[in-house]
């Protein structure tokens, strides 16, 4: 079977979309100041780039949140929730190597909840894949009952590259 030019026009196609989304793993979206929200999450740079907004509490998300979708939103909220767990759990898409690193998978959601209970929040997350999927398996996994460590251990296990 010849392959006809079109048949190359097609399949450069797919390779350019495929390259394209690969390349845009964790970028998307907009921040409240009209930018890339994944300017801060580009992983040539350091997570100082990234938008903190400070809200009164948990029942009060960032407004930047208002540029994403409502399963982001939900998953802002779930971290609050969640942030005791978080807070030992490491992330995988790189801010943990970065110049300014993140301590933990809570830093990509949460910079600090202060002593008055206002919570800055971050808005690395927003348009990071790795992260919303490692906070959905911990989500999973502590409803299944999981201790903090068997969770640690699964999301290492899941997303850890080899070698690290």
């Amino acid at each position: 079977m010849r392959l006809t030019r079109r048949d190359w026009l097609l399949g450069g196609v797919i390779l350019f979309l495929a390259a394209f989304l690969i390349m845009a793993g964790c970028g998307g979206g907009k921040d409240s100041a009209g930018g890339s929200a994944g300017s801060g999450h580009d992983h040539g740079m350091t997570t100082e780039g990234d938008l903190l907004e400070t809200t009164s509490g948990p029942d009060e998300l960032p407004s930047f949140l208002l540029n994403y979708t409502n399963h982001t939103a939900d998953l802002y909220a779930a971290a609050y929730q969640y942030r005791e767990i978080l807070r030992h759990i490491n992330c995988y898409c790189g801010c943990m190597q970065l110049d300014n690193p993140h301590d933990s998978l809570l830093r990509c959601y949460i910079a600090e909840v202060r002593a008055d209970g206002s919570i800055v929040w971050s808005d690395h997350s927003a348009a990071c894949g790795i992260c919303k999927m490692e906070l959905e398996d911990v989500m999973a996994l502590a409803k299944q009952g999981k201790s903090t460590d068997e969770i640690r251990d699964a999301i290492d296990a899941k997303y850890k590259p080899a070698g690290l």
